[in-house]
């Protein structure tokens, strides 16, 4: 394989773990059925550390390889076949590479990202779900997207470090119904706490 191919490669690995579920999300909110991807998400999230250096090293690889050409060229009076196309996915597949990276690093960095618009305590009805497999900002995106499509919820916030979702209700708790949109972008959730108008504490 030649650099622009290689860079190509490495972009499109290093979008596998986040572009999945958002795509999933667009398929859902169209009304197209995504029951048969169901834990897609989640198991190419749990590759994505094998994934993101792999993606660096191809990149790597793809500039030394460009670079050798192009001293080689330059010994022997020739010229890159498609050079300029080359140097153009050069730039693209590291500005990808390094822009996933960034999106999966940051929140470790800065610490969890939620800031829920609601209190607890604002809305009698309450309900946190652990979700498995969120691995960046694009999985929270998709969750959170996936269950306000349900039109249940005043309010939605995931947090893929703790790995929740944190959902304020209109009415009553439908936890099987979050479950199912969850699922719908390849994730899986299960109910961690509720809280009902009934409830003392």
């Amino acid at each position: 394989m030649d650099a622009k191919n290689i860079s190509i490669v490495s972009m499109i690995a290093a979008s596998s773990c986040c572009l999945p579920p958002l795509i999933l999300l667009g398929l859902t909110l169209i009304g197209v059925g995504t029951a048969g991807f169901a834990g897609l998400s989640s198991t190419l999230g749990s590759l994505k550390w094998y994934i993101l250096p792999l993606a660096i090293l191809g990149v790597g690889l793809s500039y030394w390889l460009y670079f050798r050409e192009k001293k080689k060229c330059s010994s022997q009076a020739c010229r890159i076949a498609n050079e300029r196309f080359t140097k153009v996915m050069l730039t693209i597949s590291t500005i990808v590479v390094f822009g996933f990276l960034s999106w999966s690093v940051y929140p470790y960095v800065l610490g969890s990202g939620v800031v829920p618009q609601f209190t607890e305590t604002s809305s009698p009805h309450f309900a946190s779900y652990s979700i498995k497999g969120m691995t960046c900002g694009g999985c929270e995106i998709a969750v959170d997207e996936a269950i306000k499509a349900t039109g249940l919820v005043d309010s939605v916030k995931s947090d893929f470090i703790e790995s929740k979702a944190y959902v304020w209700f209109k009415e009553k708790p439908d936890s099987e119904l979050i479950t199912k949109a969850v699922a719908s972008v390849g994730y899986e959730a299960e109910l961690a706490k509720v809280k009902e108008a009934t409830d003392e504490n």
